[in-house]
């Protein structure tokens, strides 16, 4: 027969175990169609009207005040984006931009979307074909007050095939 130490120690060990806190894994979390489309969506605008629009005002309708972007090595927030926005804008032969996304993968992480894709950039000026550009590219995507915004972005550009 167990002795009266044995039974207490295992009555506490069992206690201890059913009034531990279970750890749930909230991480991952099905992502809605709505929230892909407002995802892509975010995307495709930012780069149709900033990037290739070189709105400034509109910057806040697609970033968070926050926003980064590490681009190539180098970190651009808002700031450093309306700057190239107004040096592009004083070129007068600047080439027309438009932009392809081919999306990876959308996921949704706790309250956030992990956005991944090829971004295509086709530059022509008039009617003849200037050049092709294209980047592997992510994003994270977060509710605002205002909205879902994009909160951070990472560009890598992909280099021709030969």
């Amino acid at each position: 027969m167990p002795n009266l130490f044995s039974l207490l120690l295992i009555s506490l060990i069992v206690i201890l175990a059913a009034c531990q806190k279970q750890v749930v894994d909230n991480s991952a979390k099905e992502i809605t169609t709505e929230e892909i489309r407002i995802a892509k969506q975010l995307i495709q605008g930012s780069f149709d009207d900033l990037w290739a629009g070189m709105d400034s005002t509109k910057i806040l309708k697609y970033h968070t005040e926050n926003f980064y972007i590490l681009e190539n090595g180098e970190v651009w927030t808002n700031q450093e984006i309306r700057n190239f926005m107004k040096r592009s804008l004083s070129n007068n032969d600047r080439p027309h931009r438009e932009n392809k996304m081919d999306f990876l993968t959308l996921e949704k992480q706790g309250h956030a979307i992990n956005i991944a894709y090829h971004n295509y950039a086709t530059f022509t000026q008039g009617d003849s074909l200037v050049g092709n550009a294209q980047w592997l590219e992510s994003a994270l995507a977060i509710p605002t007050k205002d909205g879902w915004r994009l909160r951070m972005m990472h560009s890598t550009w992909v280099p021709k095939k030969n």
